[in-house]
């Protein structure tokens, strides 16, 4: 190399190094300004991403910047372990449903009847019904006497519980639970008054609990990658508006927001969820055939720690169903039920979906099907189903679901505690949930205005809130005579067919300071005096919460074992407010964080929580003293 270019390429070099050194002391010098405006000292490094590069923005308006983190950055590969499908057989199954002329048949399987033994099996069948208990009606089923069978028999749609014995020795070899989705009366009578020259537009609900937009791209690269060929829409914005599955999901269903949903709703009294104005009363109402189906019957949305529903909502309530694959026999996967009998309890569900689509392809039904076995404890449990999703997806699509009916994909939250939960990718995930919507191609056509509207709402901050809207707006284009109600809670919100502002801040769609993304946290040090008021706020507010409540006696408590965290919020030119993201650990064990909110200068320890306190360690097994679902967070039971 000439002596010329090697003196030009070290000068380019050292300029370099010189440009970066100015930026890094501009940027660090910016926080400080910011920082001392409130009266905190900034840390030394500002910079949150371990990677230095430039920010990339999903969404970068005047009053709301939601940063586009990497999947696969250095931090959040580090809790990333993929996992291999598990299966819960090792044969085939041995019975097996088949409908036609809307009879449905059970059968034997005698080629497969030697796997299970070489001496002949007989097989037995039960149904099952639900149990009418006053204090707790959908708790409960009642299983009939077995009934013997050879070859084949008729079934309804009820659900039934099969045994097989060894003939010789009368050993049990298998058993299973089968459900056939077969037209009732009732639901004939609504087919019957359907137009048949109308084209229908029905909605398909398929839910996965605790999966953010980024893990469903990391653990399940082969759903993301048939949503992407497919052209699914996203809501890259998409942002929770509240702690766990039920508000979220109510907010859909109902347009309220979380203490609405509580106090209209009331799940903890028999009845009270019966009366609640879900929009799928609204969709059964206008002549729909509704379904409901959800696996993991302690933890599913209308039934942990409360008390469900005295009648069944939908036209087919699965919940029965569901109750009986859990009385076989069960694998557990981190403390979920991953197998019912020979059959993963996912599985089943997409069954379920799959079997009501197919069933009613050609009339206006709305579905509701939701899964938490194998997404809600791990990070990375849905890895091994991944496949298994996909084709799901596949079979809806090659069976023309998505061309009668509107496919919504989504999750309610990221992954709410663990390991990841403490890093500021775990912050940002779990309040960004997956969510893709698939649209009949002649909707788009027929409907091309709102369509355009809906892709352009695409790159914008929405919430559930916005979703639920756009339920009552489907079902106007459906039916002219059907009023739009706005969402008390959220009256800035409005349907996804029509414009989103882009300049639009988390108050306006619904959401609080403490699950927005739209704020940019940095990390501080506060001064010993303000961090200690900072966390004697917090500790004072989950006690005073546990002191007004009743049946928390027995919860501890809590004091400081040390500060995971302190962040303060970007200030966006609209705001009035400055935010504070407090992260801490106590003894005994938990990890708490919350937002507090603040104006002018922080040493006037003005505090105001925004939002509700969220737990990032797994509770369960010491919050078992406090029967209230909304208390057992913040108890740590002596």
């Amino acid at each position: 190399m000439h002596q010329g270019a090697l003196i030009g390429s070290k000068f380019i070099f050292v300029l370099f190094l010189i440009c970066c050194i100015m930026l890094t002391l501009v940027y660090n010098d910016f926080n400080f300004l910011k920082c001392k405006a409130v009266g905190i000292q900034p840390t030394e490094n500002i910079i949150i991403e371990e990677e230095i590069r430039e920010v990339k923005f999903l969404i970068s308006s005047e009053k709301c910047k939601i940063v586009d983190l990497d999947p696969f950055s250095r931090e959040a590969k580090k809790y990333f372990h993929p996992e291999k499908y598990k299966s819960c057989r090792k044969h085939d199954l041995l019975t097996y449903v088949t409908k036609n002329d809307n009879i449905a048949t059970l059968h034997i399987d005698h080629e497969v009847a030697p796997s299970y033994s070489s001496k002949g099996v007989k097989c037995c069948y039960s149904n099952v019904t639900r149990k009418h208990n006053i204090s707790n009606p959908d708790g409960g089923i009642s299983v009939s006497s077995c009934q013997r069978f050879e070859n084949n028999v008729t079934i309804h749609h009820d659900p039934i519980v099969v045994k097989c014995t060894e003939k010789s020795s009368h050993k049990q070899v298998y058993e299973n639970a089968h459900i056939a989705i077969t037209i009732s009366e009732d639901v004939q009578k609504k087919i019957d008054n359907f137009d048949n020259n109308t084209k229908p537009l029905s909605i398909l609900f398929i839910g996965i609990d605790s999966i953010s937009r980024l893990n469903l791209i990391r653990a399940m690269p082969k759903t993301y990658r048939f949503l992407r060929d497919n052209d699914w829409v996203p809501l890259m914005g998409y942002n929770k508006m509240d702690d766990n599955t039920f508000p979220n999901l109510m907010c859909i269903l109902t347009g309220f927001n979380n203490s609405m949903s509580y106090n209209i709703c009331d799940p903890f009294t028999v009845g009270k969820l019966d009366a609640c104005p879900m929009v799928w009363y609204d969709y059964r109402k206008a002549g729909y055939i509704t379904a409901y189906g959800e696996d993991e019957v302690t933890l599913n949305t209308f039934n942990y720690r409360k008390k469900g529903f005295k009648t069944p909502p939908t036209d087919y309530y699965f919940r029965p169903y569901v109750l009986a694959t859990e009385r076989l026999t069960k694998v557990m996967k981190d403390s979920m039920t991953y197998c019912t009998g020979p059959e993963t309890a996912g599985q089943r569900i997409m069954n379920l979906a799959k079997d009501f689509a197919f069933t009613f392809k050609g009339y206006p039904n709305f579905g509701f099907f939701w899964m938490n076995s194998f997404s809600h404890n791990r990070l990375n449990t849905p890895t091994g189903m991944d496949a298994k999703v996909k084709n799901f997806l596949e079979e809806l699509t090659n069976g023309g679901v998505t061309e009668n009916s509107i496919v919504i994909f989504l999750s309610d939250h990221g992954m709410r505690f663990g390991d990841i939960r403490l890093t500021h990718t775990g912050w940002l995930e779990e309040r960004l949930p997956y969510i893709y919507i698939s649209f009949p191609s002649w909707f788009q056509g027929k409907y091309s205005n709102e369509y355009a509207t809906f892709k352009n709402n695409s790159y914008k901050l929405t919430s559930p809130f916005d979703v639920h809207l756009t339920l009552k707006h489907i079902l106007k284009l459906q039916d002219k005579n059907y009023t739009i109600t706005p969402s008390v809670s959220c009256p800035t919100c409005r349907s996804l067919f029509e414009e989103i502002p882009y300049h639009r801040s988390c108050e306006e769609a619904g959401i609080t300071s403490h699950w927005c993304t739209c704020l940019g946290f940095a990390p501080v040090v506060l001064e010993k005096s303000l961090e200690r008021a900072v966390v004697t706020f917090l500790l004072n507010e989950i006690h005073d919460t546990l002191r007004k409540a009743k049946g928390t006696r027995p919860c501890a408590k809590f004091t400081l074992d040390r500060v995971l965290k302190i962040s303060l919020s970007q200030k966006l030119p609209y705001q009035n407010d400055s935010h504070l993201l407090v992260q801490i650990q106590t003894k005994p064990k938990a990890v708490f964080e919350t937002t507090l909110s603040f104006t002018g200068d922080i040493h006037g320890q003005n505090f105001t929580l925004s939002g509700s306190i969220s737990r990032l360690d797994s509770y369960n097994d010491h919050s078992k003293c406090v029967s209230d679902a909304n208390l057992r967070k913040y108890c740590y039971c002596h």
